[in-house]
This record gives C-alpha cells, sequence and structure tokens, in this order.
C-alpha cells in the first residue's frame, strides 16, 4: 500500500513565513480522497522534489549567512529528520539528510543517520558509501558502524566484502560476538556449515564464558538435523547462562521436535520457577499446554499471563489475554469484540479492549472503550485515570503543533476539572495529570496552582510534595521548595531523596556549600547506592573546582543511571571543563536522545553545537 508522506515535517521546515515571488503564501499540496497508488507515487515525487528545491535554497542561505544561520537551520533541519524517521516517513528524512550534510560535512553521527535512514528506502548503495566515509581507521575505527556497513554490503550481494568487514571487526575486538554470529550466519548461508561452526567455535574459545556462542551453535547443528549435539550446546549456553530465556526455549523446542512434550513443559516449567516473568517462555508453555489439552495446568500460567482474576473470565477470555500479552493485538481484538457482542455490558471487556487500543496508541478507541465503562464498576476510578493519561499526551502533542486550535487541550482540562469534582478520593491524583500537562508545556506557575489547591488533603504524599518543591525549584522559589522538603525530612529524618534534593539545590545556586555537601552525605549514608545522589556528589565536587574527583563520581553514577539526561549532561560539562570535547559530544547527545522537553532539547543542541566547536562558553561550565 502507497501512503502519503508527512508533509507537515518539512513543509514547516521550508514554508514558515516564506513567501512565492508574487507574494503569496506557499501552501502544501492538497490531499485528495481514495487517491490511486499511482496518483499518490506522483505527488510524493512532486512534493520531495518541491521540499528539496526548497531546502537546497535554504542551505545555500544559511551557508553564505554565517555560523549563526548555519547552526539554527541545521538543528531545525535535524529535528524534522528525526520526526520523519519517528513516524516512518523515511523519504521525507531521506530529503532533509542529504540537504543537512552540506551544511554540517564533517557532522559524522549526522552521516551515520542519514544512512541509516537510506537503509529504511532501500537506497543500499547510497548508504554504503556514506558508510564507508565514516567508518573510520586506527583509533577511530567506529565497530558500530562497521556492523550496519557489513549488514548493507551483505544486503548488495557482496557477501565477501561484508566477510571481510566481520573479520577486521574481529581482529580489533574478538568479544564483538555481533560480528562473530553475523559472520557465522554468512558462512552458514553459503553453506559453509564446518567454517559457520568453526567460527562460533573460536570465538567461544576465546570468550568461554559467552552464552550466545553454544546458544548459535546448536542452532546451526538445528539446521543440520543434528538435534542430540544441538542439544548439547543448548545446554552448555544454559549452564553459562541460567537465565537465558532463548536457550531454554531452543532446549524445549529440540524435545516438542523429538515429540517428548513432557520433556519440553518440564524444561519450560524449571525456567518460570526462576523467571516467571518471562513471557516468551510462559507463551509457549501456554501454547504447548492448550495444544495437548492439558487445560487444567495452563489456568495458571494463563492467569499469570493475564494478571487479572480468572474466576469471572472464561476460557476464552484468557486466551484473549493471552494474545495481547504476547503482543497479538488484532486476535485479542477480535476475541474481545466477539465476546462483547454477547455481553455489551461487560466492564471488563470494554477495560481489556480500552488498554489493547491504549497499547498500540491509538487513543481515541481507547478513550471510546473506557467511556462505556459504568461509573458503579470497580474498573471506572481507573478507566477514568488512564483516558485523563491519554488526553494529557493528545493534548501535548497538539501544544507542539502549529496552527492547531488546542480543542484537545481544553477537552482535556474540562476532563480533569470534571473528574476532579466527580472522584473526591482521586483529586490528588487527576490534579497530579493537570500539573504534569502544564509543566511539560513550561506553563509552571500554573501547574503550581493546581497542585496548591489540593496539597492539604490527605492523599497529598511525598511524591506529590516533591513533585510541587520540583516546581518551585523550576521558577526560583527556593526558600518555598527548600521549606517543602524539610517539612518531608521532618517527618521521615531517613529519607535520603528528600536530603539529596536539598542539598543539590543548594549546590546548583553556589550558596552554603557547607551544608549541601553535609546534606548529601546523609543521603548517601542512607541510600550509598543511588545513581541519583552520587551524581550530587560528584557535581558537588565540580562546584568546588575538583573536577577530577567530580568525573570519577558520575562514571560510577552513570552506570548505576545510564539513562539520565542530568547526569549525562553533568559528564559533557566536565569533560568540556577538561577539553576532552570527543567524550562530552558523546554525553551530551545521549542527553538530547533521552530528553522529551523541547525548550531543554534546545539549550542541549546549543551545547553541542559549542561543544563540536570547541568553544564551550563559562556559561556552559558553571551550570
Amino acid at each position: 500500500m502507497v501512503k502519503m508522506i508527512h508533509l507537515l515535517l518539512v513543509l514547516t521546515l521550508v514554508s514558515c513565513a516564506q513567501m512565492s515571488k508574487k507574494g503569496q503564501e506557499v501552501k502544501p499540496i492538497e490531499q485528495k480522497k481514495n487517491l490511486s497508488p499511482e496518483e499518490i507515487q506522483a505527488i510524493n515525487k512532486k512534493t520531495l522534489e518541491t521540499v528539496s528545491k526548497r531546502l537546497k535554497e535554504l542551505v545555500d542561505a544559511a551557508l553564505k549567512g554565517g555560523e549563526e544561520k548555519v547552526r539554527f537551520l541545521s538543528n531545525d533541519m535535524y529535528l524534522k529528520a528525526s520526526a520523519a524517521m519517528m513516524q516512518g516517513d523515511f523519504m521525507t528524512a531521506n530529503v532533509i539528510f542529504e540537504n543537512l550534510v552540506q551544511l554540517v560535512p564533517n557532522d559524522k553521527f549526522i552521516k551515520k543517520k542519514y544512512s541509516v535512514s537510506l537503509i529504511r528506502t532501500g537506497e543500499l548503495e547510497k548508504s554504503r558509501d556514506i558508510l564507508k566515509e565514516i567508518v573510520g581507521k586506527g583509533k577511530n575505527y567506529d565497530e558500530s558502524i562497521a556492523l550496519v556497513l557489513a549488514g548493507v554490503e551483505s544486503s548488495l550481494g557482496e557477501v565477501k566484502a561484508s566477510q571481510v568487514i566481520y573479520k577486521d571487526i574481529l581482529k580489533k575486538n574478538s568479544a564483538n560476538h555481533d560480528a562473530c554470529i553475523f559472520l557465522s550466519k554468512s558462512y552458514n548461508s553459503e553453506n559453509k556449515f564446518n567454517l559457520a561452526v568453526k567460527t562460533l567455535k573460536n570465538c567461544f574459545a576465546k570468550n568461554k564464558k559467552e552464552a550466545l556462542y553454544p546458544y548459535y551453535l546448536g542452532k546451526l547443528y538445528v539446521n543440520k538435523a543434528k538435534l542430540k549435539t544441538a542439544e548439547n550446546y543448548f545446554n552448555k549456553s544454559l549452564k553459562l547462562d541460567p537465565n537465558f530465556s532463548g536457550a531454554a526455549l531452543a532446549l524445549g523446542l529440540v524435545s516438542e521436535e523429538n515429540q517428548k512434550y513432557k520433556k519440553a513443559i518440564a524444561i519450560y516449567k524449571k525456567h518460570l520457577d526462576s523467571n516467571p516473568n518471562d513471557t516468551m517462555i510462559l507463551s509457549r508453555l501456554v501454547q504447548l499446554l492448550f495444544t495437548n489439552e492439558k487445560f487444567d495446568e495452563v489456568i495458571p500460567y494463563a492467569e499469570r499471563l493475564s494478571d487479572y482474576d480468572p474466576e469471572n473470565l472464561n476460557l476464552k477470555v484468557k486466551l484473549g489475554i493471552l494474545y495481547a500479552d504476547v503482543k497479538q493485538y488484532d486476535k485479542a481484538i477480535a476475541v474481545f469484540k466477539d465476546l462483547l457482542s454477547f455481553a455489551p455490558d461487560n466492564d471488563k471487556l470494554l477495560y481489556y479492549l480500552g488498554s489493547i487500543y491504549q497499547e498500540v496508541q491509538e487513543y481515541e478507541d481507547a478513550i471510546a472503550y473506557f467511556n462505556q465503562i459504568p461509573p458503579k464498576s470497580a474498573l471506572y476510578h481507573d478507566s477514568s485515570l488512564q483516558v485523563a493519561n491519554m488526553l494529557n499526551t493528545l493534548a501535548q502533542n497538539e501544544f507542539l503543533e502549529e496552527g492547531k486550535n488546542k480543542a484537545v487541550q481544553k477537552r482535556f482540562i474540562s476532563f480533569v476539572d470534571k473528574k476532579i469534582e466527580e472522584l473526591p478520593k482521586l483529586r490528588v491524583d487527576f490534579a497530579s495529570i493537570k500539573a504534569v500537562f502544564f509543566e511539560n508545556i513550561q506553563f509552571t506557575e500554573e501547574a503550581i496552582a493546581v497542585l496548591d489547591k489540593v496539597k492539604d488533603d490527605e492523599d497529598f504524599g511525598s511524591n506529590n510534595l516533591y513533585h510541587l518543591a520540583s516546581l518551585h525549584e523550576k521558577i526560583g522559589n527556593h526558600a518555598e521548595s527548600i521549606d517543602i522538603m524539610m517539612s518531608i525530612v521532618k517527618l521521615d529524618p531517613n529519607d535520603a531523596h528528600a536530603w539529596n534534593f536539598i542539598g543539590y539545590s543548594l549546590i546548583e545556586r553556589g550558596e552554603e556549600m557547607d551544608k549541601a555537601y553535609e546534606y548529601i552525605q546523609k543521603a548517601i549514608k542512607l541510600r550509598p547506592g543511588d545513581g541519583y545522589i552520587i551524581d550530587s556528589l560528584a557535581w558537588y565536587y565540580y562546584k568546588v573546582g575538583k573536577v577530577k574527583k567530580s568525573l570519577g563520581h558520575l562514571k560510577e553514577a552513570v552506570n548505576l543511571v545510564p539513562d539520565d539526561i542530568s547526569i549525562q549532561k553533568h559528564l559533557a560539562i566536565v569533560y568540556s571543563n577538561m577539553k576532552n570535547f570527543d567524550k562530552a559530544k558523546l554525553h551530551i547527545e545521549k542527553a538530547i536522545e533521552l530528553t522529551r522537553v523541547e525548550a531543554e532539547k534546545k539549550e542541549l543542541n546549543e551545547f553541542l553545537n559549542s561543544i563540536k566547536s570547541k568553544r564551550v562558553p563559562a556559561s556552559f561550565l558553571e551550570k
């Protein structure tokens, strides 16, 4: 099926305040209904040609306009290209990246993103050329790029070239299991079974604790129908890593292939004893028990998958839950809709359907089903909260889109306000959702006002107090935020995160540093392995000029909490201070990847550009 490309992303880039030569606003091509695939292709081609031409004009103008214009346009283009990729519109992404690399020809990260986008549209040769350019040599050799390049070569039928790359990676790093496994697969695809086995055995000999190698050796022997040998390797893999679900599954499947179903069931059950939430093994066990009509045995495992009350649901509902848990959403929806036709007012079925549509992010359908749950149902409160959360997401998305009439925002606020009045026991929950919305759209004072209205409720707990304190901190109400946190530690002197909050707040402002250090030390004694608190200690050392000591603690913090934006940003700042701009760039790029707030992303991109130029302003290093 041919789809229309996502024009909004690129048109907002090239047509904002841009006029035609006649002074008329440039308008997007109108989309007609029921277009044929040929018509859609023609429109897509024409649109992309127009956009490409306009982008080239913008790029040329920016290059002539100087560094500031180049930086501004490149940031905007990168965001648009990334958004297009996230929406699956790689044609648009390619057009933007093609012009973007003209602006920043030395940006390896941008070129890597471009090459990946080209792969998604089948432009493998073009992608290969870029990957060859950026893979690097010697100390600059990038294994991750080399792996992608090898995959492209293989897809282009250049099997020998891909094998050379995999072997080169292994020469540089014998522990790179991806290169070893792909090389073995490549040999096997050429019917060089012995060479494929030899490759994996050599890698296994150098990395005796790596469970992947005997696992893939077992898979090779399965394909040769040598099940006994395969079984031995799978057992070796499980011995090295008893929690390796792939090996447990493969071992069970060998028993199933031999029609030893009791043995397969025993393997799966044993694995689930120590890994009760392994849905892959759990699903296989449920399927095997169903196939063998062991319905009594299947019930507890189906219950575990569904995490719901089985006494009120029949077997078909359990199957529907199973389909949902293994992400076969269409089958689950079909089952529940069929049951709903016989019991249209069943609140549990409505809730299941709403939950599945919510999982696949079809929010309007989810909201429609949740809204059918009657107030007398035990699921009414939770379904109302889910609707509020989805409307919150939709409202935030609407806020980011230009030209919208803010109808969803009004709908969201109206719904939440109504529920605050209707469900007094959930006033704090709904108020928190509303406050998060205002916070995310940078209306911090409004968020504070929302929480202030419910802060005297008995359900307003420590998490809500943390949230309120952080909001005050954002707008500079430091005395207010400290007072709130002090009220927490008065109630619970062992609240490590409260002490950490107070200490970090003082550090950020450069006030009472001795007290700040004292509070952070209290927090560490209470929670010695907490990455967030260790980050605060590191930041204290940075602020007092002990940069090397700060770096050591930050390395520890990032290992504990690798996906925290602040820690990544702190590392980038410290590395920049130490003039290690390559490492600073890696960490600021990670922070940009993690952030979802546009204002923060903009600030981080400014920092990234300063790192690339190796001229980081003092204002950044003082943060």
